[in-house]
């Protein structure tokens, strides 16, 4: 019946639906566990980037912050120095113009020859004293060649043009044949009894105190030295096979001492006239002229005895003030002349002076001989690229450094971290060594970045003004350096034509030209560890009680 069919047909339907069911596939439970945990993982890292994404907006919001607070305090600095900008333009003007009157006073003093009296340190360039409080020191600053390319009135903070200048001592009637009134060269000396080596209980050299020194010996009287002068560093005869043996023991025991009768510092003496060092300094030279290879040299200028060295380009005019010593454009026959000037005349030390220096690169030892310059030909032993006995570290040779001093110039105290042989080709030049444990006594400026680093601004020559009208200018600063350099413990010497000295890492030395005078110095690497007696390196170092 058509019932029956209907139903034979709807049953027929879900029988089909069943039977597709039971052939359809169906997830196993393991497979059910494996989905279970990666829809976990997966919501769990969501999760986490939103977190991430959430701290990420509050650092941000953070860095935002800080960023509109800066800016904030940014905005009311530039309104404070909108209100201060007219006194510091002010405050500069007037700066600038003290300099230009500084600067033109300078250059009167040094073409017309004027006597200037004492000059003193601006306190604002020393060091704190030790047990005070470290204040900062206008030297330290960074390098700035705009430094030197500054004119105040037309004049260059560190050159002088001076040729074509009218000189006034240039009129002055004097005799350049004049001989010397002291010749220390040929002074009386006493020296102590050579010895085979060091003394094993130390106490060599024997030093005194720098005030005890300069009141036997005043360092600006040059024309009434002592009679005899007492040396109490030894004197070793290097032409003599054991002394020069002995000499060589103190070297290495890092002692400072001196050799004399060195035939080629002699016979150098001897072939160093004006003329003849002029010609390696002044005359044109090229390849085609066939004459000797010339090399440079620089004239120094100050307006007294002092010069105090120190780096230009970090020499900041506008708060350091006026350099101590300017380079001008002498040539080295200009130089010699106002030097016979200074002999002859018995310049005082108030008056200007000049300083010639020049140098021989470290590279010239490994030239042909034929081309090096007069001073690698006239001293080969310090130019040797061998070892020798003034050359002891051949690698860690810098080259030749010399200086032509005129009466009374004197070198500021410095040390040197390479040990140093130095030959007086001619005239004589006093010496006053300290050693590196008195650091903190001299006034040594110990930041590297100091246009004064390795150096001292103390005039030892003021010490005679502490107790006089002369000395009512000086800052309290300065005052207090000289009465505690007046304790430092001190060794002095003449070192004259023909001899030389060894002087070791890091020991201070002052040098007074006491007539003119050419001297040539050479180091050798660096020894750091100095004596337990004498300090070394750790104590420059330090630089403190």
């Amino acid at each position: 019946s058509p019932t029956s069919v209907a139903f034979d047909e709807e049953e027929n339907k879900y029988e089909k639906r069943r039977r597709r069911r039971r052939q359809t596939p169906r997830l196993s439970w393991p497979t059910f566990g494996m989905l279970y945990c990666l829809g976990t993982i997966l919501l769990i890292w969501r999760l986490a980037s939103d977190s991430a994404s959430y701290r990420a907006k509050l650092l941000d919001l953070e860095q935002f912050k800080r960023a509109i607070k800066l800016q904030r305090q940014r905005n009311d600095n530039d309104k404070s120095n909108l209100k201060k900008r007219p006194q510091r333009k002010k405050k500069k003007k007037q700066n600038d113009l003290k300099l230009q009157e500084e600067f033109q006073a300078l250059e009167h003093a040094i073409v017309n020859n004027v006597a200037g009296g004492p000059l003193f340190i601006r306190p604002q360039l020393l060091p704190p004293l030790p047990g005070q409080p470290e204040k900062t020191t206008v030297g330290r600053t960074q390098a700035s060649p705009h430094n030197s390319n500054t004119l105040y009135d037309g004049v260059d903070p560190f050159k002088a043009w001076r040729k074509g200048t009218e000189m006034a001592w240039l009129q002055d009637d004097y005799d350049q044949h004049k001989p010397l009134k002291v010749d220390y060269t040929k002074h009386h000396y006493e020296y102590p009894q050579v010895m085979e080596k060091p003394p094993g209980q130390g106490g060599y050299p024997q030093l005194e105190t720098l005030g005890e020194m300069l009141t036997k010996w005043p360092q600006n009287n040059m024309d009434d030295p002592p009679t005899p002068i007492v040396e109490r560093l030894l004197h070793f005869n290097y032409s003599d096979h054991n002394e020069r043996a002995a000499a060589l023991k103190f070297r290495e025991a890092e002692l400072p001492f001196k050799l004399y009768d060195v035939p080629e510092v002699t016979e150098a003496g001897i072939k160093w006239t004006d003329d003849y060092v002029s010609q390696h300094f002044d005359a044109p030279h090229s390849f085609w002229s066939g004459g000797p290879p010339r090399r440079k040299g620089t004239c120094q200028e100050s307006p007294n005895h002092f010069f105090a060295f120190f780096t230009p380009p970090l020499w900041k005019v506008g708060t350091m003030g006026v350099p101590p010593t300017r380079t001008n454009d002498w040539s080295f026959k200009m130089w010699a002349r106002h030097a016979k000037y200074a002999d002859a005349v018995g310049l005082t030390e108030d008056r200007p002076h000049f300083y010639w220096q020049a140098g021989v690169p470290k590279e010239e030892r490994y030239q042909n001989p034929r081309q090096w310059t007069f001073v690698s030909k006239d001293l080969p032993s310090f130019s040797s690229p061998t070892d020798t006995f003034f050359v002891f570290d051949v690698e860690q040779q810098k080259g030749i450094q010399c200086r032509f001093g005129e009466r009374g110039v004197t070198a500021a105290t410095h040390y040197d971290s390479g040990r140093n042989m130095i030959a007086m080709v001619t005239g004589a030049k006093r010496y006053i060594l300290s050693p590196p444990r008195e650091c903190s006594k001299l006034g040594i400026v110990t930041e590297r970045e100091n246009a004064i680093f390795r150096h001292s601004l103390l005039n030892f020559g003021n010490l005679e003004y502490l107790d006089t009208e002369q000395g009512k200018n000086m800052s309290a600063d300065e005052r207090a350096w000289l009465e505690r350099a007046k304790n430092s413990m001190a060794v002095d010497t003449v070192l004259k034509a023909g001899e030389v000295m060894y002087i070791p890492s890091h020991w201070f030395h002052y040098i007074t030209s006491v007539q003119k005078s050419a001297q040539c110095n050479v180091r050798s690497g660096v020894e750091k560890a100095g004596t337990a007696e004498f300090g070394g390196a750790k104590d420059v170092r330090k630089c403190s009680d």
